[in-house]
């Protein structure tokens, strides 16, 4: 089983017993599904950042839980059809943990030696003359030494 985090947005006009009633359908459909749900809060009413079907705020519902894949994509169906839900987004909370670990294969890689800011490098830079300055521009002679110190 995969733990998955859903967060959906329903009108901020229902009531509470409305709200009430679009949360436990949605932990029924988990629950029937053989999966566990292990929370659904309510965060609140929320303005959006834009208008959505002439609506200025929603109210947030974050529900955690438990299921197989098919319950998943289930609610994400379910979701679609529902007049009562504005939005709604279902991420999996396993993936979190596999990206850590690909981040910790990465540090095992050899890394290419850095300056450091308070270390100095001699540096010589060779500028080599245009074509058109009438030297053979693949001559060494025509070419321009500087150096320096590079920090």
């Amino acid at each position: 089983m995969r733990k998955y985090e859903l967060l959906f947005i329903v009108s901020s006009e229902h009531d509470e017993e409305k709200v009430a009633s679009i949360i436990s359908r949605y932990k029924d459909v988990v629950t029937e599904g053989n999966g566990t749900v292990h929370s659904a809060e309510k965060w609140g009413k929320r303005r959006f950042a834009y208008e959505i079907n002439d609506m200025r705020e929603g109210l947030y519902i974050l529900m955690v839980f438990e299921a197989e894949r098919e319950v998943s994509a289930e609610l994400d169906r379910l979701m679609k059809i529902d007049q009562d839900i504005v939005r709604h987004m279902i991420v999996r909370l396993d993936n979190v943990k596999r990206k850590q670990r690909s981040s910790k294969q990465s540090a095992k890689r050899p890394q290419e030696p850095r300056v450091e800011a308070h270390e100095t490098r001699a540096v010589r830079v060779v500028r080599e003359p245009q074509q058109g300055s009438g030297k053979g521009a693949s001559s060494p002679e025509g070419a321009q030494v500087e150096q320096g110190e590079l920090k």
